[in-house]
């Protein structure tokens, strides 16, 4: 078993340090060094805006700085990573916003703003007459997945009926929609599990997602190496931490392909995106690019620690 030597952890820290995003860069701080919470909070006050939500690029690959169901999931994620209670001001204001911004006849979030157009942004994201929605299955599991859990997290502020009533609707969807629908990059297996593995969550939603999900795990994670370097469902995007819902179902894989990501830390001390916009944009995507190379570096570390693949002198993990 691999793990990552104090010399790359240290080459991936001065990277992180010197040249992420002072987002990236303060949430680094806070999991890795004590630093105070308030930081990240004081980083991530530039994304939003006056209604609440979050924009600006903070999805590094939507540069509208329009808030979007998107982004504010991001937020709300990283608020709730720091502990910030429902009645911080950041979180009671992306709350408001997911509340204002609900299709009640639909019962979803659209996942961006249609002026995403008319901004930088990656391909998958362009909306062409409904395209979008056709593409993200009419948006039953992105966002809303992630942000239903996210609306169980901070339920106070949220009407009891309703949720109850949205994350019916939510499950019985992850419930019946079909398999195509979670596969490609698994980020809708992804966005459906973090649901299922929302703490407060009431059981019966779980007891119902977990055999779904678990199969839809089995059937759709990447094993294959030659598919790891270029946009796929691999075992550790589905399972990021030995905590996650369905870790134990790829322990050997995960074991794999933890040993492939030390191998592919660059010499900078980075991991990098597998993807690319292509021929558009291509001033934004130096800076997206640029802007991905230290979150997915983040991510990478935090993985590789809760796994305790992270070496420092002696042994101990960081």
């Amino acid at each position: 078993m691999k793990r990552l030597s104090r010399e790359q952890y240290e080459q991936a820290r001065r990277f992180l340090k010197e040249e992420a995003r002072p987002l990236d860069r303060a949430v680094f701080e806070y999991r890795f060094e004590e630093a105070p919470a308030h930081r990240v909070t004081d980083a991530l006050a530039s994304y939003q805006n006056p209604d609440g939500g979050f924009g600006r690029a903070l999805e590094p690959d939507v540069r509208t700085p329009s808030s979007s169901a998107l982004a504010t999931g991001i937020a709300l994620s990283l608020l709730k990573g720091v502990d910030r209670a429902a009645e911080h001001p950041m979180v009671s204001g992306a709350m408001a916003y997911l509340l204002d911004t609900f299709d009640r006849e639909a019962w979803v979030w659209r996942v961006i703003p249609e002026d995403a157009n008319d901004h930088p942004h990656a391909p998958w994201w362009h909306d062409d007459e409904g395209s979008l929605a056709r593409t993200f299955d009419n948006f039953l599991v992105v966002p809303r997945a992630q942000l239903v859990g996210l609306l169980h997290d901070y339920a106070e502020l949220v009407p009891e009926a309703w949720l109850d009533t949205l994350t019916e609707k939510t499950v019985s969807d992850i419930e019946t929609l079909e398999e195509e629908a979670f596969a490609g990059g698994g980020d809708t297996l992804r966005y459906a599990l973090e649901l299922a593995e929302t703490e407060p969550l009431p059981g019966r939603f779980k007891q119902r997602l977990l055999p779904r999900l678990r199969n839809l795990t089995d059937r759709i994670v990447s094993r294959d190496p030659d598919e790891w370097a270029e946009y796929s469902a691999t075992p550790l995007k589905v399972a990021p931490s030995p905590d996650a819902a369905v870790a134990e179902l790829l322990e050997d894989d995960l074991r794999r392909y933890l040993d492939y990501v030390i191998d592919r830390q660059t010499a900078e001390g980075t991991w990098e995106p597998t993807w690319t916009w292509g021929p558009l944009y291509p001033e934004a995507w130096e800076q997206a690019k640029q802007e991905w190379r230290g979150h997915v570096t983040l991510e990478t570390l935090t993985s590789l620690r809760a796994f305790g693949r992270i070496e420092r002198p002696g042994g101990a993990q960081p």
